[in-house]
């Protein structure tokens, strides 16, 4: 049975008699490491910071909203629940609508060529260039969107509550514009967000408006008529009509001045109304620059392919080792 001093040397001697195979295939896989590392192009990164983004609700209930509970109606809306920021960031529409904007680079008719352009440009050896007919632009944004989501990054500071928006690519500008591209389109998202309901009750409420003047006009014309038709009566009976009349006038005033005065408060409501986007940070120069360490990966490798050569040679006294401990038990 052999002891342990025995086992030992004889991996000691196994290794040792295939030191130099075992050092060549290793500085090998080392050389071929760096070499595929120092291939890998290096890249530019930029970031924004924005302050928590939410709904502005300008401090109160809409104008549509006094009206509705009159009639006991009620907006159960949770604005705090409808967007998120990562997921918006993100989503495929707003970065179709980036990957379309046109950029400042006038070389390129959209991010999207520019982006595609930049991945070419700068690929590996070893992957294939991204092809694309510049006449099949539902394929050249869709390809865009791709690389746009796949060079930004969205993280969140639970602690501070500040979004920061991260963007790289192989071209310091190109990933300025990428994230500044972002930054618009999320704030015009927004926009259109927050007034789409202002907009709805400016609608609603000018038609109710028109429709009550209307009601109004014709209840002042049957007035009139009836006092015309009924000058020379003097019967008590014959004037009930026209108090209907005016009670009916009074009801519809008292409504259409409301209305008025919401329709009015719901123009300014649309001026007004902004979402809470505010940038901490800009994305800009300085840009950071990161590109692997060739040098630490090919140590690494080599290492690694040390071990397992080592362990490839000495694998028959190993695995007597291990035989010679099952027999025991």
């Amino acid at each position: 049975m052999s002891s342990t001093l025995k086992i030992l040397s004889d991996i000691k001697y196994a290794i040792k008699s295939h030191i130099f195979l075992i050092l060549i295939l290793s500085l090998l896989a080392a050389g071929i490491q760096a070499f595929i590392t120092r291939s890998v192009k290096g890249e530019y990164g930029t970031y924004s910071k924005i302050f928590p983004l939410s709904i502005n609700k300008a401090g109160g209930s809409s104008p549509l909203d006094g009206i509705r509970a009159q009639f006991g109606i009620s907006d159960k809306t949770d604005y705090e629940k409808i967007y998120n920021v990562k997921e918006l960031v993100t989503s495929r529409t707003i970065s179709t609508i980036i990957s379309k904007s046109q950029p400042l680079n006038k070389k390129y008719s959209s991010l999207a060529a520019w982006l595609i352009d930049d991945y070419n440009t700068h690929l590996p050896f070893w992957k294939n260039k991204i092809k694309i007919n510049l006449s099949d632009t539902n394929n050249l944004y869709a390809t865009g969107a791709g690389l746009l989501l796949s060079n930004t990054t969205v993280s969140n500071d639970v602690k501070t509550g500040f979004t920061t928006i991260s963007t790289t690519s192989h071209d310091g500008p190109l990933s300025q514009e990428m994230n500044e591209k972002v930054l618009e389109e999320l704030g015009n998202y927004y926009i259109r967000l927050v007034t789409e309901k202002p907009r709805t009750d400016l609608y609603k409420i000018q038609l109710m408006r028109d429709s009550l003047q209307a009601a109004l006009y014709a209840n002042e014309r049957a007035i009139a008529g009836f006092i015309d038709a009924n000058q020379m009566s003097v019967k008590i009976s014959t004037q009930l009509p026209q108090y209907k009349l005016e009670r009916m006038q009074k009801e519809i005033e008292a409504l259409y001045t409301i209305t008025a005065t919401s329709y009015q408060n719901a123009k300014f409501k649309l001026l007004s109304e902004s979402p809470i986007f505010q940038v901490l940070d800009l994305p800009g120069e300085p840009y950071s620059f990161t590109k692997p360490d060739w040098k630490k990966s090919s140590m690494i490798v080599f290492a690694i392919t040390f071990f397992v050569l080592c362990f490839f040679f000495s694998r028959k006294i190993i695995w007597r080792m291990i035989m010679e401990e099952l027999s025991k038990s």
